[in-house]
């Protein structure tokens, strides 16, 4: 069966190694001329590194990372809020969450595909169908052809638009700053990710390497804006407040390699097939980063959708199958990161007051609860 993948990203690459691995002659069609990680760093919490295992990528990517092993929440004034134990995580699991660099995952899944099966400057511009497949059109004027293909193009995907037309984005209400800062950080937090609530500013980092500390700081500002002239300056005087070593994190951060991304989210869709074509990742259900499993998601979509192709007797056999695995989580997930993020930005004196004592004294149950929700495989 041949199968054409839209989009090198996470999860178009983890797909395209997860059916090779399986014998499909699988390609990936991407349409930046090279390979580039869109944002700076990623989480790949405990879920996503078990996937990673059992496509025998799990020590590769975790050699290139950090474990961590501690994730804490702040509130700028009233301090810690809540703080999770990731080492009992590591132990029950054998994983913990991997602190690493965008272009270093991207690197490891490209290095784990056959050779020439990935291409690159290949725009999609749209997709018919007939009863024996699928061809996708580039904005190049060439065309492929396939028994299935796979859209994993993104939260704008143009792939979806031949599942479910027009589906509609919503702005959380945040735009997201992001950075990789030239910066050891000290060895008592070089294994913690901490974020930091402060009303309508927001930020998180932990090191992706010895001297490399991956942050975002989103803020609750309209949709469209453009990343500042003195974008340095701008973001330092948004977080001067905010404890260290917050503020020497921007400063040390290259000014020229800042990102500025307004945060959206996908729209619940009921399909994500029809006839030969099926989406994955962010083209299914599209989330917010506020939980860290954004590529996480994607990469269980991955493997759920190689499995099952590999397992059943035709392709939308094989799609049931796999938006029966998937929907439901990736739906609960993409909804609770969408409150978590209009709960982390609250203005309201009072209100965070009780936000604040609903997590600092939530208990242990109820997190571990949470926790086995997002780790736990069901594939």
């Amino acid at each position: 069966m041949r199968i054409v993948i839209i989009g090198g990203g996470i999860g178009g690459l983890t797909t395209a190694v997860a059916l090779q691995q399986h014998d499909f002659e699988a390609h990936v069609y991407e349409a930046a001329p090279e390979i580039r990680p869109v944002g700076k760093g990623i989480w790949l919490p405990t879920n996503a590194m078990l996937v990673l295992d059992r496509l025998s990528l799990g020590e590769t990517v975790a050699a290139k990372g950090m474990a961590l092993e501690r994730i804490e929440l702040h509130d700028r004034a009233a301090g810690l809020l809540q703080a999770i134990d990731l080492e009992s995580i590591r132990s029950r699991y054998g994983r913990t969450t991997t602190s690493i660099l965008r272009a270093d995952l991207q690197a490891a899944l490209v290095a784990a595909l056959r050779p020439g099966t990935l291409y690159l400057g290949k725009r999609c511009q749209g997709i018919r169908q007939d009863d024996g497949g699928a061809t996708v059109a580039f904005d190049d004027g060439t065309e492929v052809s396939a028994e299935v293909v796979v859209g994993a193009d993104g939260i704008r995907s143009v792939v979806r638009e031949a599942v479910v037309p027009a589906a509609p984005l919503r702005y959380a209400g945040q735009t997201c700053y992001l950075g990789v800062a030239g910066l050891a950080l000290p060895t008592a937090s070089l294994r913690i990710v901490r974020e930091i609530w402060g009303g309508r500013e927001r930020f998180g980092y932990s090191a992706v390497g010895p001297e490399a500390v991956y942050w975002f700081a989103p803020q609750t500002v309209p949709a469209g804006g453009v990343l500042p002239a003195d974008s340095l300056r701008t973001l330092l005087d948004s977080y001067r407040d905010f404890p260290e070593p917050v503020p020497e994190i921007i400063d040390r951060t290259p000014a020229d390699e800042i990102v500025r991304l307004d945060l959206h989210d996908l729209a619940p869709i009921d399909r994500w097939h029809r006839g030969r074509v099926v989406l994955i990742g962010d083209a299914a259900h599209a989330m917010t980063p506020n939980l860290g499993q954004g590529g996480a998601q994607a990469i269980e979509d991955a493997y759920a959708l190689a499995q099952a192709l590999h397992q059943s007797d035709s392709p939308e056999a094989a799609f049931h199958r796999y938006q029966q695995l998937r929907r439901s989580k990736a739906r609960r997930i993409a909804t609770t990161a969408w409150w978590l993020g209009r709960l982390a930005h609250m203005t309201s004196p009072w209100l965070r007051q009780v936000r604040n004592a609903g997590f600092k004294w939530a208990p242990q149950r109820l997190k571990q609860r949470q926790l086995e929700g997002l780790y736990k495989l069901n594939f």
